[in-house]
């Protein structure tokens, strides 16, 4: 999954640490044609000499009214990522023909060297024919996807992501290449460019690239802002905890005990508003039963961490179905800091739990109920966590609520994109499919007895569709997967499978399939799709190589069958 690109603090300073200018009279010593600039560009230019990005085109003159050529342009990416730290020269520059019409017996070595940089980094990748056309003039829209693609190099970040998709003031921007808009818009919204009309087709002057690069690079290596915020354990309804279950997956830095978690990490400014990230968290609750919450993270306005909480006070229904009744006639509720209060409830299918509670709290439930005509009562103790959530003092786990989990038409359970199989799953008709995101079946209560009160013996093959659209899904565990609708179509829905040819030159290390699909490797290194519902067609693949690098693809179906499809991956974080 997409990293956050760590580099060293010493190349960042050197990088983004300005060159201050003693004097006007200072700022001319070297170049006697850039003093009709402002300072600022003045400075500009002289930044990048000191930091050697960019060269004159003699001792005494920068030429700023010229056109940049792309060869120059490369030479000046090609500096600034070896000079940064953030890449090396690659060792075969002088073997391997990195441009169709860049040999490597050319006369130009510098030229020749960071060709290979930036191709091999993927921020500069020639003409559609391989060539680099070094001579040419490069256009401002181009430069905007270079400055773009060098951004991403540098950070594992595009300037389009940092700008988080939102809409500039580029009046005409439609007059720039389709894959040039979203980079034309992102220096618009950044303020590395500040132009309402861009001239995406017209040339760059030396000067104005000076300014550009000058601007781009506060985001490709900016100053970083370090935080840490800690977790503690009793804080968020934990006992203790036992598993961070991923942090192969999360950019932040984490150091964990059975008590607390310490979370911290490097943060750009221009992260407040886009940075969210993640640890999924195993413990013991209060109640000391299993316990999974999904922490997310944000930044605040100062690019610090703090838990996202969107923790509310509405109330959240309780069905009386999960306590194995028809419907509740009484409800008493007490905790070591209320006075009792019993409530009538008229024979009411669901209990309403407010979430006016303290953190913590715990509160203990007394439920009198009809179960096939007879008077029962049931207790229960729970308490709100910091997030608003119901945690019962239950030992079955309720995983509707957990996003690595999802049921299919088939009735199959899919956990992180492939089907749980080391699992016996039941069926059972329920009234609705709303209510059941915090409900488990008591400890007391056996399979058999839960069989009993819905009148099934839990098979799928068994399922009564006349009873009920409404199919929870259960395991031996008395586990609690979530509801399936089931009311628009007519019984569950028939798995069946094709193969899909892999993608040449990708050696796939991990696959992730979005939608009603889910994929297994084969033998002959093809890939095996089992459809689990209607969604199909147009189902988003994401195929990882061993390097992590992240390959995209779209389910097509053509007259020879389905097939995968390449697809732009910045639509699927957009």
């Amino acid at each position: 999954m997409r990293r956050r690109l760590f580099y060293t603090t010493c190349a960042i300073a050197a990088i983004v640490a300005p060159i201050s200018i003693q004097s006007a009279d200072a700022a001319t010593t070297n170049f006697t044609d850039i003093t009709i600039y402002p300072e600022e560009t003045q400075q500009d230019i002289l930044n990048l000499v000191e930091l050697g990005i960019i060269k004159g085109t003699s001792p005494t003159t920068f030429s700023p009214k010229e056109s940049i050529t792309r060869g120059q342009v490369v030479k000046m990416l090609g500096r600034f990522l070896v000079n940064s730290g953030i890449t090396e020269i690659p060792s075969d520059w002088e073997t391997k023909q990195y441009f169709t019409d860049l040999p490597v017996t050319i006369k130009d070595r510098e030229l020749l060297k960071y060709a290979a940089v930036v191709k091999s980094t993927s921020v500069f990748n020639g003409k559609p024919d391989g060539s680099l056309y070094s001579s040419g003039k490069i256009t401002r829209e181009n430069m905007a996807l270079v400055l773009d693609r060098a951004t991403e190099a540098m950070r594992g970040k595009s300037l389009v992501e940092i700008a988080n998709y939102e809409e500039g003031n580029v009046e005409d921007i439609y007059t720039a290449r389709t894959e040039t808009q979203e980079a034309v818009n992102a220096l618009n919204v950044l303020g590395i460019s500040n132009v309402s009309n861009f001239n995406p087709k017209g040339n760059v002057l030396r000067v104005h690239f000076a300014s550009f690069l000058t601007r781009a690079i506060s985001y490709m290596a900016p100053e970083m802002v370090e935080s840490t915020v800690t977790i503690n354990a009793k804080d968020y309804g934990f006992t203790s905890f036992s598993e961070i279950t991923n942090l192969d997956e999360t950019s932040l830095n984490v150091d964990f005990s059975s008590s607390k978690i310490t979370v911290s990490g490097e943060f750009a400014p221009d992260e407040v508003n886009t940075f969210m990230d993640w640890l999924d968290i195993q413990g013991t609750d209060l109640f000391g039963n299993e316990h999974f919450v999904s922490l997310d993270f944000e930044l605040n306005e100062n690019a610090q961490l703090q838990v996202y909480n969107e923790k509310n006070t509405l109330t959240e229904n309780i069905p009386a179905q999960a306590f194995l009744m028809d419907s509740f006639t009484n409800v008493s509720v007490t905790s070591v800091n209320r006075e009792p209060l019993s409530t009538n409830y008229n024979y009411r299918t669901v209990l309403p739990i407010k979430k006016d509670t303290a953190v913590n709290e715990i509160m203990a439930l007394s439920l009198t109920g009809m179960r096939n005509n007879e008077i029962v009562t049931e207790k229960v103790q729970y308490y709100i966590d910091f997030a608003g959530n119901i945690v019962l003092d239950q030992a079955a786990n309720n995983h509707s609520l957990n996003y690595n989990y999802y049921l299919s038409n088939s009735g199959d359970v899919i956990f992180k994109g492939l089907p749980v199989e080391n699992k016996t799953f039941y069926y059972l008709p329920v009234s609705t499919d709303m209510n059941w995101e915090y409900a488990a079946f008591q400890d007391d209560k056996t399979i058999e007895e839960i069989f009993a009160f819905f009148k099934t013996d839990g098979t799928k093959d068994n399922f009564d569709f006349s009873k009920s659209k409404y199919v929870l899904l259960i395991d031996e565990d008395k586990n609690v997967y979530g509801v399936l609708n089931l009311s628009e179509v007519d019984g569950f829905f028939e798995k069946y499978s094709f193969e899909l040819k892999a993608p040449a030159n990708v050696t796939i290390s991990e696959m992730y399939g979005f939608g009603d699909v889910f994929l297994t490797q084969q033998s002959n290194g093809n890939i095996l799709a089992t459809a689990t519902g209607e969604e199909v067609e147009g189902s988003l693949v994401l195929i990882l190589d061993e390097a992590e690098n992240e390959y995209y693809y779209i389910i097509s179906k053509t007259a020879k069958g389905y097939e995968l499809t390449p697809y732009n991956e910045d639509l699927f974080y957009e």
